[in-house]
């Protein structure tokens, strides 16, 4: 990969991308917008109320609503590339959701990236192992 974050001391780190690894400027966008920082700040805090004002939150919200968004349509992608490679739904299930019982879970992941991406569903067994 060639997105890197390093830990460079304590609680800090660098996030370092080149143009390549970014051409659509999701990457720049998500870190220019705040919509990144907002985000993992929810991650750390201890409660949610203790983030801020109304606004605050709301502003928080719909970075971190943004973000999910965006991971959500590559999660999809991911899982239609890798049905597409050949991985069986336990085995997709594994690989999205560390539990290859998920079956139906990534079954409707690999659903919506056939829906994202403009594609039909085709004909599969209802459930290989």
């Amino acid at each position: 990969m060639s997105v890197t974050v390093t830990k460079t001391a304590g609680h800090k780190a660098e996030i370092t991308w080149g143009p390549n690894d970014d051409p659509k400027g999701y990457i720049a966008r998500v870190i220019e917008a705040g919509h990144l920082e907002d985000t993992l700040t929810t991650l750390g805090a201890t409660t949610i109320e203790g983030l801020g004002t109304t606004e605050d939150l709301k502003r928080i919200a719909y970075s971190t609503n943004q973000l999910a968004a965006l991971l959500e349509r590559r999660t999809r992608t991911i899982a239609l590339v890798l049905r597409n490679e050949g991985l069986s739904w336990a085995e997709l299930a594994d690989a999205l959701y560390g539990d290859p019982e998920k079956r139906g879970n990534a079954r409707r992941a690999y659903e919506a990236g056939l829906r994202q991406a403009g594609i039909s569903a085709p004909v599969t067994e209802e459930d290989d192992v």
